[in-house]
């Protein structure tokens, strides 16, 4: 899910530039326009970035409760041998899991505390931005609104069916080292996203319901 922000970041932001464009309203491109610009493209990646943080850790967490809810376990088969070719002693891989989810949880507290740094640094600039002339066109305020909603439910809505999809097929149609279905990782996701998506379009309701009228501090 998160391969699927990059190119869609890159495809928002050209977007986002052509309407800026064309459809400015005959405001005036300010320094303080493209330094607005700025800010809230690097915040939405602030926020993208600390949210699939939180998705990590939550998948790391699901695995220190039972390693299998988030990790493929696999495992050697007898059958494979040959009749009496000596049987191998099965490998126990727990320990390369169990370090790779120790990894997951440093990578997952890196980037939410990374994201939530950039993200707070580049509110407080567009805040500060937007009280100059051209500092807050609605184009941008909106835009980032939109932005926002957009990719959280790019990564949050088919994580939440992916996860429950697999959560129901572990615990009800069962599971074996087959056919293996770990769940942390989509429902880890899920959980980070859809709340944020949620909050950013019902922030995006409210907002086009009423006319934007001078400089709007919160993005």
């Amino acid at each position: 899910m998160l391969s699927l922000l990059v190119p869609l970041a890159i495809l928002g932001l050209i977007a986002w530039g052509i309407v800026g464009v064309t459809r400015r309203g005959g405001d005036p491109f300010t320094l303080a326009t493209a330094t607005a610009l700025y800010a809230r493209v690097v915040l939405i990646a602030g926020i993208l970035t600390s949210l699939s943080g939180l998705g990590i850790i939550l998948k790391a967490c699901f695995g220190y409760i039972n390693l299998a809810y988030s990790y493929f376990q696999p495992v050697a088969y007898a059958g494979a041998y040959p009749p009496g070719v000596p049987v191998a002693p099965l490998v126990d891989q727990s320990n390369f899991y169990e370090q790779q989810r120790s990894q997951d949880l440093v990578l997952g507290i890196t980037l939410l505390l990374i994201g939530v740094l950039v993200a707070g640094v580049h509110l407080f600039l567009g805040r500060a931005v937007a009280r100059m002339p051209g500092g807050s066109p609605a184009w941008i305020v909106r835009g980032t609104l939109l932005g926002i909603t957009v990719m959280t439910a790019v990564v949050g809505i088919p994580s939440a069916a992916a996860g429950l999809y697999e959560v129901l097929s572990y615990f009800i149609v069962g599971t074996s080292p087959q056919n293996q279905q770990p769940w942390g990782e989509s429902l880890g996701l899920a959980i980070a996203f859809v709340p944020a998506w949620i909050y950013a379009m019902t922030r995006l309701v409210d907002d086009l319901r009423r006319p934007h009228i001078g400089a709007t501090p919160n993005p």
